[in-house]
Order: structure tokens, then C-alpha cells, then sequence
């Protein structure tokens, strides 16, 4: 892997939840978490596409590697290949949408 974000968390806890939140994106299509998580899904889940748009038995096993649950690689590698298949990069998007209340972070929905 490299370099990520820190996000304030040590390295198990960080991949955990990037996992998580990756395979969330893709089963969802939609979530929303703050500008920092956002920016590291985003790399991440371009990278998952792509493996899917392959299509290879290794690429297979490289996303089932990261990415949680059977039926998110099931969508990986026949939705989101068949929908991106003429796009060369870009997959993911973010919109800014508010600061939260909490801790005044801001926000935003990865799609």
C-alpha cells in the first residue's frame, strides 16, 4: 500500500475502517463521511473499479482481499464494470455538504 492519510488512528484500525467504508460505497453507491475519509475512499475505490473493469481471476482475488462481502464483489465485477467500461479514470465523486454540528468537521458524500 501507499501512503495514506493518518486519520488520527493506528494502522489496523485505519485499514479496518477503510475496508469498510469502501465496500459500504460500492453497496450503497452513496455515503457520507467527513472530507479526509472521503479523499482517501476515493483512491481506494477507483482502484477496486479498476480491478473490476479487468475482470481477471487475479483481480478477483485481489478485490475479494480488500473489500468485504461476496455479494459487493459480485456487484464490483458485473455492475460497476459494465457501467464504467468506456471511462478511463474518475469513478468516484465527492460533493461538500456541511460542517457537523458535533465537532464542526466538514462533510461531504462520496458517490
Amino acid at each position: 500500500m501507499t501512503k495514506f492519510r493518518k486519520l488520527n488512528r493506528p494502522t489496523g484500525h485505519r485499514m479496518s475502517m477503510l475496508r469498510t467504508m469502501v465496500s459500504q460505497l460500492i453497496k450503497h453507491e452513496r455515503i457520507e463521511t467527513t472530507v479526509a475519509k472521503a479523499k482517501e475512499i476515493r483512491r481506494l475505490a477507483d482502484n477496486m473499479v479498476q480491478l473490476g473493469k479487468e475482470g481477471s481471476l487475479c483481480a478477483a482475488r485481489r478485490a475479494a482481499a480488500f473489500v468485504r462481502g461476496d455479494d459487493v464483489i459480485h456487484k464490483l465485477f458485473s455492475e460497476m464494470a459494465y457501467r464504467y467500461k468506456d471511462r478511463a479514470g474518475g469513478y468516484t465523486r465527492m460533493l461538500r455538504t456541511r460542517i457537523r454540528v458535533g465537532d464542526a468537521a466538514p462533510m461531504a458524500y462520496i458517490e
